[in-house]
């Protein structure tokens, strides 16, 4: 068969697994799978495969009191985003506020009370980076959330419904959404790559409200969640309706809901932490750390056609003090790898001596193992940003090691 020929038959292809093992078949088709792999992903139906282990990369880490941050690999070769920006100062004077499928958004303020907000996307994997206008004056948001929609969350938006629209745009297009306070109302403020790069207009959050003591800026609001349309902080209670977002004529509006950190049925006042994800078969898993122990309790729920509720089945049970782990906190969910942060301090370190680490969690096999980091003293209000490349560096980049590089607890 042609090239051609052949890169139609892997775009073809639902499980990632598959094209890897296409990949390995020879030289000619490694050679096609990588340098088409662009095509492939945009071109491909929704992947329907398990967690791919390898997408998970590393995190990026900032102490509890403004510390230095930095990216620290799992894997042996250690990922360099030091050239990105100001020579590779960025990391030092910046904070990750957003990361999913191969990007990351950078707040480049050194403060977090400077006036005017600036914001960088970036793909460490090809050191591209698209520096945002900046909003400064009435339009600053003052304390915010951030989420990051690549290309290919919009291709699965509704459920895998992929329309024409979807199907158009680029594999580098993406859109960042700003969600924060005004004195009576949640307003929401969104950049897109295809409105000319520009930002749109203040948007009205319907129907609901950042809940009250949340605090914007931390580490309750980097992690979201994008499901069926949807865009869910959990850490705030809150999420948006994408499809009802309307900015044609004022008075610009998006309708928003209670998000499921404080609509499940578990008793709040009992879940200290909750982590949300989604995985690979559309099914919603949910990460909880109860307030009287350690123990954290993986669930997945299942949601039948058209329903807002579904079965919450229990998958395990993981008791930190088992492993010699107290002070756990869940801190982030690296949905395509199926890999989990929490942060933990040593029952041995009792006493204070000890500082707070960063583990990683399989969600399928449970294997934990230690993120080779220094630690951080204190370790509460501490920034962990899960890092994942994209499915076209993945497939760009075959011979990379499946396995993660951690260290023994």
């Amino acid at each position: 068969m042609c090239d051609e020929t052949l890169i139609l038959v892997f775009s073809g292809l639902s499980d990632a697994r598959d094209l890897i093992r296409c990949a390995a078949t020879c030289r000619r088709w490694r050679r096609l799978v990588s340098s088409d792999a662009p095509f492939i992903c945009r071109r491909g139906p929704p992947r329907c495969d398990r967690f791919v282990r390898r997408l998970a990369l590393g995190a990026f880490l900032r102490g509890s009191h403004g510390g230095h941050g930095g990216f620290v690999p799992f894997l042996p070769a250690p990922l360099s985003v030091a050239s990105l920006v100001d020579q590779g100062a960025v990391l030092d004077t910046s904070r990750v506020v957003a990361s999913r499928n191969g990007r990351v958004v950078l707040d480049l303020r050194r403060r977090k009370s400077a006036c005017v907000l600036r914001l960088c996307v970036c793909n460490p994997m090809t050191g591209e980076a698209d520096f945002l206008p900046p909003l400064a004056g009435k339009d600053s948001p003052g304390a915010y959330a951030c989420a990051l929609l690549t290309a290919d969350d919009e291709l699965h938006l509704y459920d895998g419904s992929i329309t024409s629209t979807f199907k158009k745009r680029s594999t580098a297009s993406y859109r960042v959404l700003l969600i924060f306070n005004h004195r009576t109302y949640t307003a929401l403020r969104r950049y897109s790559t295809d409105d000319a790069g520009g930002w749109g207009p203040e948007v009205k959050v319907t129907g609901a409200r950042i809940a009250r003591g949340r605090r914007l800026g931390m580490q309750a609001a980097h992690a979201t969640l994008v499901r069926g349309g949807e865009v869910c902080w959990h850490g705030l209670g809150i999420g948006l309706k994408l499809a009802t977002l309307q900015t044609s004529t004022p008075p610009y509006s998006v309708q928003g809901f209670e998000s499921p950190s404080r609509a499940g049925n578990t008793v709040v006042s009992k879940v200290v932490d909750r982590l949300l994800g989604v995985m690979p078969d559309g099914g919603l898993c949910v990460l909880e750390r109860r307030g009287y122990d350690d123990t954290v309790h993986a669930y997945v729920v299942r949601y039948g056609y058209g329903g807002v509720s579904g079965k919450k089945v229990l998958l395990w049970t993981l008791r930190a003090a088992q492993m010699g782990l107290r002070a756990v906190r869940l801190r982030w969910f690296c949905e395509r790898s199926g890999v989990v942060l929490f942060t933990a301090r040593r029952i041995a370190d009792e006493g204070g001596a000890g500082k707070t680490q960063v583990y990683a969690l399989d969600v399928q096999t449970k294997e934990v193992g230690r993120v080779d980091w220094p630690g951080d003293q204190n370790g509460e209000d501490m920034d962990v940003c899960g890092y994942e490349m994209d499915q076209v560096a993945m497939l760009a980049e075959l011979d990379r090691s499946t396995d993660l590089h951690l260290l023994a607890r």
